[in-house]
């Protein structure tokens, strides 16, 4: 392999150099390179891709293409060739056939990261066939780096959990027959990389970290400060200082020594002394007299060299960009507070709203040229180097515009964050999260106050973690978030209040409504203190710990809520109230999770009268309330009357909703029940088999959606008699839960204990007593040897045995 030689952190401008383009050319044509590499034959998929973008549709790489993944930096202008630290990798690299981690460690700012883009970019000039780059600084982000490979080489499919699609992407990776790198930038947490490392196959990993225990991992390769030959040869190759031979290299090398040999600063410098036509004593001059160098902090215990800070403010103080030269340091500010991960050039001009489109990227290209910031190799991302990073927010809190900074960042991401909830799920920005809990840290230094004004942004967050499929993750930082609460606000504090619900929200994604209740019954205790116990927001706190409970099978629990909810709302809302509407189905509904379906069905009934009555016959609740009746009718064999309200129902879907989405899949398969109920089970066949291709189409196979209803058709098949056939829909739905939700999911269960009960009607007792005899262990141990599902599928292995 041809490898690259390092050199500092430097400008993308190569060819733009050559022909005296200016910068304003120069981010034009950057934004044009992943077209020349795509017609070189490689296939970007990186998260901030334009194709990425919100509302925008998605793609598949062609059949064979190379897969490239993530913000790759582009190469620098100038190198410095440090050929030995190359050679250490590739030596690394060389010492085992599969699975090679090499791990390259040292201090901020000297090249950790252009040492890994080097040796990426040769891996694509080479032609391997995947390089993935993964920026693993905070908690979760290798999972949602491998969950965006496993999308883009086409492994995912409808996995809707990023552990999962994680887990796949490795796989695929352990899989190939083809040399492939995974780089994982600035590594913080080496033992949550260490599970997502693939550990066969010829999948090369290269580690950045300024944490020492990486080297663990693999082989380890330390870089250090340049030399003070190399850091003099840099200054004298790309400065193009105007002293003589006789002292150019005397003054570069008290320069080189002021900067502290740090490549960042290197670069930063001799831009300045190259555009601004000075020598190196004029630039040491001006250097010296910096203010940032004399007032800058230092984080204990990581501090970082004046010279970095110094070279930085010249770097800024001497980027023009046309009339307004405060549009520079807008961007540059802006910039240190979001993620380092990268920045898409779209969600740079939402940050920068104050000012054109265009002198934001004027002062892009110019901070670019100036090695303030760099372009990802595909020219949609924009970087900032996490030293440079600290420095500007160091110098804004010692100016005191910190906090006024961190305002304008935080309207701007609300305003994204309000975008992206209009937009499918998987089409919100990965990097948007990013952004939020960045801008959360940056605000530390502030204190309390300026932190509780942001408190909605963490807890935005944890929204879109959950939306975007990474619950795990959303937990992780839920909880992270509320102990951030439970110190900043009182527990009857509007915040507190919606960090327990977003936390909820995520424990509920993953079927831990045993957690959930815990958090519900906070939120009710701190409603009854705030506002006592028949406040309307008390009642709707109360229903929804009612909610908790059924889920979490503590059906005595949520009756005996329930009613007592049911009789405050009465008394203060009245026999029309929405939080009557809301207790009343939920009592219902956990009547018939208890198998009491008389009083269940009655007030089935009723919900749907007062619905009628103080709703309307058209408002959604009306029909939600329709819908749950007909589903009741079913249960208690009133199969007509089911299918006729059925029919109400997805009628009212279908003329309301575009397409029926999710709603027509919902209400779709139970009518199929009622069908089946009247005995019109071809029917219900042919209506579940066009609802699984309407499914498909829409969602995808693999949706959960698409696999309810496959199961409904399975059942199907079973009560037609049809038993190979469910049997074989049955063993699919299966297999594909497990794959999608994971094996501890409730509905992954449930696909199990249906296959038993399909294997026993099909008449295959043993199979089907090996089956419930598993799956019952599994309910025990997931959701406890009490809850509902696990004492159903003990009667059903009993049933197996004649008991």
């Amino acid at each position: 392999m041809v490898l690259s030689t390092l050199g500092a952190f430097g400008v993308p401008w190569t060819v733009l150099t050559l022909t005296g383009a200016g910068p304003e050319a120069a981010l034009a044509l950057a934004s044009t390179t992943s077209a020349a590499v795509l017609s070189a034959g490689g296939w970007f998929a990186s998260r901030d891709l334009a194709t990425a973008r919100p509302g925008a549709p998605s793609q598949t790489p062609p059949a064979g293409a190379p897969l490239i993944i993530g913000p790759l930096p582009h190469e620098p202008l100038a190198f410095q060739q440090r050929p030995e630290l190359f050679e250490a990798v590739e030596t690394s690299m060389k010492q085992h056939r599969v699975a090679v981690v090499c791990a390259l460690t040292g201090g901020r700012g000297v090249g950790k990261t252009q040492l890994a883009g080097a040796y990426a970019r040769s891996c694509v000039d080479a032609g391997w066939r995947v390089v993935v780059w993964i920026v693993a600084e905070t908690p979760g982000q290798v999972v949602a780096g491998l969950d965006e490979l496993a999308e883009a080489a086409g492994v995912k499919g409808g996995i809707q959990d990023a552990q999962l699609a994680a887990a796949a992407a490795r796989r695929w990776l352990e899989q190939l027959r083809q040399p492939a790198l995974l780089v994982l930038d600035n590594v913080v947490d080496p033992d949550e990389v260490a599970r997502w490392l693939p550990r066969t196959g010829p999948t090369r990993t290269l580690i950045t970290s300024t944490v020492r225990s990486v080297t663990h991992l693999g082989a380890a390769v330390d870089i250090g400060v340049f030399t003070p030959d190399e850091a003099v040869a840099f200054l004298r190759q790309t400065a193009g200082a105007r002293d003589t031979e006789e002292h150019g290299a005397l003054a570069a090398g008290e320069l080189a020594e002021d900067l502290g040999q740090l490549p960042l600063a290197l670069a930063q410098a001799a831009w300045v002394i190259r555009t601004q036509g000075l020598t190196f004593a004029e630039y040491r001059d001006r250097f010296r007299h910096s203010r940032l160098a004399r007032v800058v902090r230092r984080s204990p215990g990581e501090p970082y060299p004046m010279g970095a800070a110094a070279a930085l403010a010249l770097a800024i103080g001497h980027v023009p960009t046309g009339d307004d030269t405060a549009a520079a340091r807008r961007v540059v500010e802006l910039m240190s507070l979001l993620s380092p991960s990268g920045v898409h050039r779209d969600d740079l001009r939402a940050v920068c709203a104050h000012q054109d489109v265009s002198e934001t990227d004027s002062a892009v290209g110019l901070l670019c040229e100036a090695s303030v910031l760099t372009l990802s190799l595909d020219g949609t991302t924009v970087l900032m180097h996490r030293l440079t990073q600290r420095i500007v927010r160091d110098q804004l809190l010692d100016e005191e515009r910190l906090d006024a900074r961190l305002t304008e960042a935080a309207g701007a991401l609300r305003q994204l964050a309000r975008a992206g909830a209009t937009s499918a799920p998987d089409a919100v920005d990965r990097g948007l999260t990013d952004h939020i809990l960045a801008l959360w840290a940056a605000a530390e230094p502030l204190g309390d106050a300026a932190r509780r004004d942001l408190l909605d942004l963490p807890r935005s967050a944890i929204t879109l973690l959950v939306d975007r499929g990474e619950a795990i993750r959303a937990c992780t930082v839920g909880q992270d978030v509320l102990a951030e609460h439970e110190r900043l606000v009182s527990a009857q504090d509007d915040n507190f209040f919606g960090a327990l619900a977003a936390l909820t929200y995520a424990y509920q994604a993953l079927d831990r409504y045993d957690l959930a209740v815990a958090l519900r019954e906070r939120s009710v205790t701190a409603a009854l203190a705030r506002y006592g116990p028949r406040h309307p927001q008390t009642l709707r706190w109360v229903n929804a710990l009612g909610y908790a409970l059924e889920g979490a099978g503590r059906l005595d629990e949520a009756e005996a809520l329930h009613r007592r909810n049911l009789a405050d709302s009465l008394e203060v809302n009245g026999p029309d109230g929405q939080t009557t509407m809301l207790a009343q189905i939920n009592l219902a509904s956990a009547l018939r999770s208890k198998g009491d379906d008389a009083p269940a069905l009655a007030l089935f009934e009723k919900n749907v009268r007062d619905n009628e009555r103080g709703m309307g016959p058209d408002h959604v609740s009306t029909r939600n309330a329709r819908g749950e009746l007909a589903r009741m009718y079913e249960r208690v064999g009133r199969y007509e009357e089911s299918l006729a309200l059925h029919d109400v129902v997805l009628a009212d879907v279908l003329r309301t909703e575009r397409h029926g989405g999710d709603l027509h899949l919902w209400w779709g398969r139970y009518r199929a029940l009622a069908l089946q109920g009247v005995g019109r089970v071809d029917e219900a066949i042919e209506e579940l088999s066009h609802l699984l291709t309407l499914g498909q189409e829409e969602f995808g196979p693999d949706h959960p959606e698409t696999l309810n209803v496959r199961l409904f058709l399975a059942r199907a098949h079973t009560a037609a008699g049809n038993h190979s056939r469910a049997l074989k829909l049955f063993t699919r739905v299966v297999a594909e839960r497990l794959r999608v939700l994971g094996p501890d999911n409730r509905r992954s269960l449930n696909a199990r204990r249906n296959l038993g009960l399909a294997l026993m009607a099909a008449g295959k007792r043993s199979r089907a007593a090996d089956t419930l005899r598993d799956v019952l262990a599994d309910y025990e141990r997931v959701l406890g040897p009490g809850h509902p599902y696990t004492e159903g599928a003990r009667t059903d292995l009993n049933r197996t045995r004649g008991t």
